[in-house]
């Protein structure tokens, strides 16, 4: 069903699956790939659960990072190779805050060059390695909250609460900008995914598969309904059936078994994605 593994710093999140699937002997997929340099929460799907990932995209995730003023690189991290360099002024925790809270609400955000994001089928990071020119537009992104956990010299670290395809990275790179200086992240950690937490995760080298988890506990968020007789004949092929429910996303279950994610909307319920059966 699903794993939360605390994927280390250093490793790809393909390794961190690959390490799961050869110690469980299971196939699996995640949601949310962290760039090496990341570490925490991987959600991982099992065998025919992979199908399911889909909908945990709209959830925030949360990350801590540390911000280096002072030095900015290519990659926005601590991997990459400094392309511009600025004094890093005098500042105070107040000021600092002041500035985060201006990163919150919906903003507008330039990806990172090293990014995953296709510019005519090809991959940023692609283009990026080859050192040829190319732009990339700004995009609209959710940041719920910013708090401030420290601040050293020319080190801060932030807490940031974020919705889906916001690059922490590309936060860390403008917050810099706005205080009067350059940065880059020199760690990142994700730690949760909705309600999910990287506390409750394990080292890849570490899963049992007594660490499954139900789906139950993954899909939290949506409530459970429960279909029986021709209404769960006809859902199982395919169809929509009348329900009395409000419009939204639903565990659904058939004599007590879950079978899939179903769509309640103006009082039927369809099939958004069934288990094969």
């Amino acid at each position: 069903m699903f794993l939360l593994l605390d994927k280390p710093e250093g490793w790809t999140s393909r390794k961190a699956l690959n390490v799961v699937q050869k110690r469980l002997k299971v196939r699996g997929g995640y949601e949310g790939t962290l760039d090496p340099f990341a570490s925490g929460l991987l959600l991982v799907a099992v065998g025919r659960y992979t199908r399911f990932l889909q909908f945990f995209a709209p959830l925030l995730k949360e990350y801590v990072a540390v911000l280096e003023l002072g030095r900015e690189t290519d990659t926005l991290d601590s991997e990459g190779e400094v392309v511009a360099e600025a004094p890093v002024p005098d500042l105070s925790e107040e000021r600092v805050r002041e500035v985060l809270r201006g990163f919150t609400g919906e903003i507008e955000q330039i990806p990172p060059r090293y990014s995953a994001i296709r510019i005519s089928g090809r991959r940023a990071y692609d283009l990026a390695r080859r050192g040829e020119e190319f732009t990339l537009k700004p995009r609209r992104v959710f940041v719920e909250s910013m708090d401030l956990l420290f601040l050293e010299g020319n080190r801060l670290g932030f807490r940031c609460r974020v919705g889906r395809g916001t690059y922490v990275r590309a936060l860390g790179r403008d917050i810099a900008r706005a205080l009067g200086s350059v940065g880059h992240l020199v760690s990142l950690r994700r730690t949760a995914i909705g309600d999910l937490e990287v506390r409750r995760a394990k080292h890849p080298h570490e899963v049992k598969g007594e660490d499954i988890l139900p789906v139950e506990e993954v899909l939290y968020w949506m409530d459970a309904y429960h279909l029986t007789g021709r209404w769960a004949e006809r859902f199982l092929k395919g169809g929509k059936v009348p329900v009395d429910a409000p419009d939204g996303l639903y565990r659904v279950y058939v004599g007590g078994e879950f079978v899939g994610i179903g769509e309640s909307s103006g009082g039927y319920l369809k099939p958004r994605r069934l288990l094969p059966v």
